[in-house]
């Protein structure tokens, strides 16, 4: 039985989601712009390289803590215990995450010659950083700490902003030592903030330890795959097309990325709902309407961007990026795919459904490693784009149906008339409450 957090309502974490979002799109835009202005393809292929492996890597560096604090915490464990647990694994990888970036640096005689030896040094010196703050975000969303939840992240972005606008005159590389930064100045805050709180008498008993890295390895799984289905691409078809062209292909990944923000961190907010709610049908009910309202928004985005991206694109990065147009096009389809599938299988995870999820990320990740090189080579970058949003396709499929054999019922998936009085309803009482 779930012992249900005070905090905000789904609708309200919802909202202030979409605040952020708003916010994060807009700095993230601002990084891209840096980025290719400064250093040009090069650079950006560079940096799509650096976020990636931190992507690949941070569903198991992690044990998945991120997620199983939320969960944890949604269930009324003891919170004590699993802050302290957290900080005890950060401190793990950080010896490890040195002693691996320690060994690269030794073995090269310095920094290294080679971009991929850099990427994976650069990450493994910042992936301890990583884990500390997502897993200090994971315990704040479930308490349903939804403003401080978002405030680490704002952290991070605006640490990257600062950091590419200094260091990047420095030349195409100084995008991962930016990268590096972006992550550990807000990790050292939050240490500085939280460390006088942390107590090895509160270390969690081994059932505990136990339960929660259980459950977070399984998690780890659809994270890895979430990430592999973001990320992997660029590492398998980089040797095919060049790194030139993993930055006019991540420029319009970012783009279709940026339209399923809504959904994506909206699905963060469901498995909080989902993971308090003891017979899973209220939280249902809002899955539904988060659903079908999502549609409708992230519709009419990307049909804006597709009536103007052939020229927004080139006119914001430059005439370098013009090509980039072209691969938006096949990528647009899978924005309303991301965030309406972040809703379904975070709203299982939340019910302890992680099995079917698990599934469809690993069927849809071999679609990847499969049908990505074989784009490249045929039709080059613009290919692994179509690619991509096919594998996606296939997850969400997936994922409907191990939601609808879960619950015994089908999605709805049109917006219809009690919905928007349900919506004006809700934002009614909400303005009413602050008046």
């Amino acid at each position: 039985m779930s012992t249900e957090n005070k905090g905000r309502s789904f609708g309200a974490s919802v909202l202030i989601s979409f605040g952020f979002t708003g916010i994060f799109t807009v700095i993230a835009l601002a990084n891209s712009i840096i980025v290719a202005r400064m250093v040009g393809a090069e650079g950006r292929g560079l940096y799509a390289l650096g976020v990636s492996v931190l992507g690949l890597l941070a569903p198991f560096s992690t044990l998945g803590l991120a997620h199983s604090s939320t969960w944890a915490v949604g269930r009324g464990k003891p919170q004590s215990e699993i802050v302290t647990l957290n900080h005890l694994w950060s401190a793990c990888v950080l010896l490890l995450g040195g002693g691996v970036s320690g060994g690269i640096f030794w073995w090269s005689g310095g920094l290294p010659e080679s971009n991929r030896a850099l990427v994976a040094m650069v990450a493994a010196l910042t992936i301890p950083a990583s884990v500390y703050a997502e897993t200090t975000r994971g315990v704040l969303l479930g308490r349903k700490e939804v403003v401080r939840y978002h405030l680490v992240q704002a952290v991070i972005v605006v640490a990257l902003l600062i950091s590419n606008l200094t260091l990047l005159r420095l030349g195409p590389r100084a995008v991962l030592l930016a990268l590096s930064l972006s992550y550990w100045l807000p990790a050292v805050g939050l240490l500085l903030l939280h460390v006088s709180k942390v107590r090895l008498a509160s270390f969690p008993a081994l059932e505990h330890v136990s339960e929660w890295v259980r459950y977070g390895l399984q998690t780890s799984a659809t994270t890895m795959f979430e990430n592999a289905l973001l990320r992997l691409d660029y590492l398998l078809v980089s040797p095919l097309v060049g790194v030139a062209a993993i930055g006019l292909y991540s420029t319009a990944d970012q783009i279709s990325v940026i339209l399923a923000w809504g959904g994506l961190i909206a699905g963060r907010m469901m498995l909080t709902e989902s993971a308090n709610d003891p017979t899973g049908e209220a939280s249902r009910r809002k899955l539904g309407l988060a659903i079908r309202t999502l549609l409708v928004v992230v519709g009419l985005g990307t049909v804006g961007a597709a009536a103007t991206g052939w020229f927004l694109i080139p006119l914001v990065f430059g005439e370098e990026f013009s090509a980039a147009y072209v691969g938006l096009l096949f990528l647009l389809p899978s924005a309303p795919i991301k965030g309406c599938y972040a809703l379904i299988s975070t709203y299982l995870l939340g019910r302890n459904a992680i099995r079917p999820v698990i599934i469809a990320g690993g069927a849809a990740t071999l679609g990847l490693v499969v049908l990505s090189p074989l784009a490249a080579m045929r039709f080059g970058w613009v290919g692994v784009a179509a690619a991509k949003t096919l594998v996606l396709v296939v997850q969400m499929v997936l994922t409907v149906r191990a939601y609808e054999a879960e619950t015994g019922e089908p999605i709805r998936w049109m917006l219809d008339g009690a919905d928007v009085a349900a919506l004006k309803n809700w934002a009614q009482s909400r303005l009413s409450r602050r008046s």
